[in-house]
């Protein structure tokens, strides 16, 4: 009797234990981002080209230190007009990729 009382007793102690693994929620998982199309440029923040320090502006596709500091020192702009014609080492065919990436602001 002793034995039967002792695995009632273990089976009573164990039965909560394994209800509240069962109900436990699983932890929170990051969701699976959308898939991006093909071709499409991820989101970005646009570079304020009138007041980004340079470190800044080298996040931008085709424009290094010395690139930065010219735009820095040519400022301001009002147009991409503006910024070809100002800073020398930008051409237009740069500007065009610039663009989508860049505010006037």
């Amino acid at each position: 009797m002793t034995k039967s009382l002792l695995s009632a007793l273990a089976l009573s102690l164990l039965l909560p234990v394994s209800a509240f693994a069962v109900t436990a929620k699983p932890a929170a998982t990051m969701p699976m981002p959308a898939t991006a199309k093909p071709g499409a440029m991820p989101a970005m923040r646009k570079v304020r080209i009138n007041t980004a320090a340079a470190a800044e502006l080298t996040t931008i596709p085709g424009v290094n230190t010395k690139l930065a500091a010219e735009i820095i020192k040519a400022r301001p702009f009002r147009n991409s007009a503006e910024l070809v014609k100002k800073v020398k080492g930008i051409g237009a065919n740069n500007v065009k990729k610039m663009l989508p990436m860049i505010d006037f602001s």
